[in-house]
């Protein structure tokens, strides 16, 4: 990988004192992508605690670099991430380039068909479709980003079977495992949201939105629940991703949904270190 004079620094970075270097073949590296921000974290697999966290935003100017240069700059310094001895890597991209299919209903044959009518427009020669399934829900992840992205990090783990996931799979394995009798799950980005409701541990929802006002964003939850048939009072709302209590977004949300909470904190180191765990999918 080639080095370049800019510097990418992470704005959040934990290092738990139990991680060790040497143990890296017992670690696993989780890595969530976007063309905004890169976050890692890396867990013990025997028990799953958390040992390592890092989270960077990416420069997306149009003088700035790609995003797989930019990913070179951020792993040509680093002191772990290049190992080739992960017990595991796993990567999720988050783009709006997704649709879910329920597993009855597919055919290998259609699956960029189904992609493309879902985003209403034909897929570009340097994407690259996948598919990840949810045998337990009964439904297909169907997926794309750009070609390079994966020959990227085929070249960094070329030993490793790394499994991909589109972000939205992440979440709704979140949301089931994490989820009340009713519950919906808001994860914001920069400039759109992706909602899951979930009951009594069935998949009843997964849709992403773009929107630019807390208005837009109210409107589209509450029309999204009076389909469904939904009342606000009777679902628990928990918030992800960017926003905090102070935001508009959550200012307004609160106005009309009763039952509003910021995500959940399972991490008390996270939170000893000023770091806001709900930011980040996937930890637990």
């Amino acid at each position: 990988m080639k080095t370049d004079t800019l510097h990418i620094l992470p704005q959040t970075k934990f290092l738990s004192p139990y991680f060790d270097a040497k143990n890296i073949a017992d670690y696993q590296l989780n890595i969530t992508l976007s063309e905004n921000y890169f976050h890692c974290w890396v867990k013990n697999f025997s028990d799953s605690s958390l040992l390592a966290l890092e989270s960077y935003q990416l420069p997306v100017e149009a003088h700035c670099h790609s995003l797989t240069s930019n990913l070179e700059i951020i792993f040509v310094e680093h002191e772990f991430l290049k190992s080739l001895k992960w017990k595991n890597v796993e990567v999720a991209i988050d783009n709006q380039s997704f649709t879910l299919l329920p597993l009855a209903l597919f055919r290998k044959e259609y699956t960029s068909k189904y992609l493309q009518l879902a985003k209403g427009s034909a897929l570009e020669q340097d994407e690259e479709v996948r598919v990840k399934a949810h045998p337990d829900l009964e439904i297909l992840n169907i997926y794309s980003a750009e070609r390079t992205i994966f020959n990227w990090f085929e070249e960094v783990y070329p030993l490793l079977n790394i499994q991909y996931q589109h972000f939205t799979s992440q979440l709704i394995d979140f949301s089931i495992r994490s989820s009340k009798a009713q519950t919906a799950f808001l994860h914001f980005g920069n400039d759109a949201f992706t909602f899951v409701i979930v009951i009594n541990g069935a998949l009843k929802y997964c849709n992403r939105f773009q929107y630019k006002t807390p208005e837009d964003l109210v409107y589209f939850v509450l029309f999204v629940m009076s389909e469904l048939e939904i009342e606000p009072d009777e679902v628990f709302i928990r918030l992800y991703g960017n926003i905090d209590s102070n935001s508009a977004d959550y200012l307004l949300l609160n106005q009309y949904l009763p039952k509003v909470k910021i995500g959940d904190t399972t991490h008390e180191h996270l939170l000893e270190n000023q770091i806001e765990e709900h930011r980040y999918i996937g930890l637990c």
